[in-house]
Parts: structure tokens; C-alpha cells; sequence
């Protein structure tokens, strides 16, 4: 590859998608950024292309002074008690990672509620306003007995005086876990629930088994009365035909799966945004995501 100091090592075992993604991090991390290549996360002796180091004091790994915030009160919120796991390295530092892409994405919404509510009524018309915005977050009241989380969970009022829960599942790069859980609570919720459709066991299988758990969070939620309506997604890069694809045929396996739980791309999110009229900052913002998470044609001369 041309430019192999610059963007800096990449890594064998990435698949295409994988590959391609990094790639256009590390050019991110080279072009945008400017900084040299950090650590590689499973080998310290090595650096690779989509990580950077002392991202903990620069937050370079964060689009705006939103996300940032999102990134400080999050995790001055959270406890031994909180649910949901934020590997802090990964976030600070890793380029790659979905945990900053949904601060990147929502960091702004949750300190512009009106903004958020306009998109998210995009997606999910019953939404009136939204009211808080959380990250790998789910209610007390769910009662999965497991450390599950959303990744990003929006309440909100509904249009006819309920409250309202969108859990977000939110992919970037990465697969959807290969591994299977099963607790004596998911088969409860699931026996309770009206939301399924799918065979129990295909649902706890390696397929489907992180969005099945995922939406277990807004069953326990309503069940427990914690809201009245709850909803879900899949958020993830437009190009990742895999997680459409599994998301299609998880959503077949809902009762009402097409109004129940969307699949969001980064494009129609940033599109749904760029419709509105929007202060310099927020356009620039917008333009920003594109940039960082859609338009690959910016890196692809180093692909050669």
C-alpha cells in the first residue's frame, strides 16, 4: 500500500468490510486528527492505524464538545450498579469502536432535545418529544439478570401520553456476538412478552442472540411498567449488508416487527438531520459524521 507510514499498520484477520473501515479511520486518524498510529489493543509492543493514545486527556477520539460532555457525564453517572459495560480504552482511543461512534452520533441530541425528537419522529413516528437520551444504559426495572445494555436508549413522551423507550443496538465494524446466553429470566420474558414471534431457541442462538437481548430490555421495561411503549433498532453503517441482513430477519421474528424495531443506517440518521434548518455548527457537526462514518471515497486512494 501506498502511504504505509502514514496510515499506518492495519490488521490480517479483518474481513472485507473490516478492512476497508479501518482503513478509512486510520486515514481519519492521519488526515483529520494528525496524530501517529497508538497501540495496537491486543498487542502493546505494536501500533495499528485506527487507534490513537491519550485520547483520556485530548477526547480527540469525539466529534464535538457534545459528545464529549455525554462521554464525562456518563461516566461520572455510573456505578458499581450500573449495567452495561465501557471499556474506557476503546472508547478513548480506539478509533474503530462503536462506543465513541454512538456518542459521536447522539452526544449532540441529548443536549438538543427538539433536534432529537424532529429525527427520531423520522423513524419512529409515535414519538411527540424525547425527553433524556442514555448510554449503555438500560432501567432498573429490567430484570434480564444479566449485564445487558443499550447502547444508546432515547425515552421519551409518546403521542398519546405514554412514556416511551428506543433501545439502539448500534454497529460499526464488528460482528454481532457468536456467543450463546441463556438464563431462567430470558425464557420468562420471552413466555411473557407478546413481542415474539421466533422460536425461542433460534432466538438464544448465535444469530440472534445479541439483538434478542437487546429487545429482552424493553420487554422486561414494559412488563415491569417502567414505560408504556417500548421500541428498539439496529443503527449501523450502510455498507454492512451482514447487520441489515440479520436485523431484516430479526425484525420478521417480532410481532409487528416493521413499526416494533427499525433498521437505521448512518446515512438515512445524517440525511434525516441535514433536511432540517440547522445552525452553522450543527451543519458542520452533520457534515462531520458523514466524513468520519459514510464517505469512504475520501480515503480510498490509499486503498491502491
Amino acid at each position: 500500500m501506498k502511504y504505509q507510514k502514514l496510515i499506518g499498520n492495519q490488521s490480517a484477520s479483518d474481513n472485507k468490510l473490516q478492512k476497508r473501515l479501518r482503513l478509512h479511520q486510520s486515514w481519519w486518524r492521519a488526515f483529520v486528527l494528525g496524530e501517529p498510529p497508538g497501540p495496537h489493543p491486543m498487542r502493546a509492543s505494536e501500533t495499528v492505524g485506527s487507534s490513537i493514545s491519550g485520547g483520556e486527556q485530548s477526547f480527540s477520539n469525539f466529534l464535538d464538545k457534545y459528545a464529549s460532555r455525554a462521554v464525562k457525564e456518563t461516566l461520572d453517572e455510573r456505578n458499581k450498579h450500573s449495567k452495561g459495560m465501557i471499556n474506557e480504552n476503546r472508547l478513548f482511543n480506539n478509533l474503530l469502536s462503536s462506543q465513541p461512534l454512538c456518542f459521536n452520533f447522539f452526544g449532540r441530541l441529548k443536549y438538543n432535545r427538539d433536534l432529537a425528537t424532529i429525527v427520531m419522529q423520522h423513524f419512529y413516528p409515535e414519538v411527540k418529544q424525547v425527553t433524556a437520551i442514555h448510554f449503555e444504559f438500560a432501567p432498573n426495572a429490567a430484570t434480564n439478570n444479566d449485564n445487558s445494555a443499550h447502547d444508546v436508549a432515547i425515552e421519551f413522551e409518546s403521542m398519546d401520553g405514554k412514556k416511551g423507550l428506543i433501545g439502539l443496538e448500534c454497529k460499526y465494524s464488528e460482528p454481532f456476538s457468536p456467543k450463546e446466553y441463556r438464563n431462567d429470566n430470558y425464557k420468562r420474558l420471552y413466555q411473557e412478552s407478546d413481542a415474539f414471534t421466533g422460536d425461542y431457541d433460534e432466538l438464544t442462538g448465535t444469530k440472534y442472540n445479541q439483538l434478542f437481548r437487546n429487545q429482552l430490555i424493553v420487554e422486561s421495561a414494559l412488563l415491569n411498567k417502567a414505560c408504556g411503549l417500548g421500541l428498539s433498532g439496529l443503527f449501523c453503517f450502510e455498507g454492512d449488508d451482514n447487520a441489515k441482513r440479520t436485523g431484516n430477519n430479526f425484525q420478521k421474528r417480532l410481532k409487528n416487527g416493521e413499526n416494533r424495531f427499525k433498521i437505521i443506517t448512518f446515512k438515512d440518521f445524517i440525511d434525516a438531520i441535514q433536511k432540517q434548518e440547522l445552525d452553522e455548527d450543527t451543519r458542520e457537526w452533520s457534515m462531520m459524521l458523514w466524513a468520519r462514518y459514510c464517505e469512504l471515497i475520501l480515503s480510498e486512494e490509499f486503498t491502491k
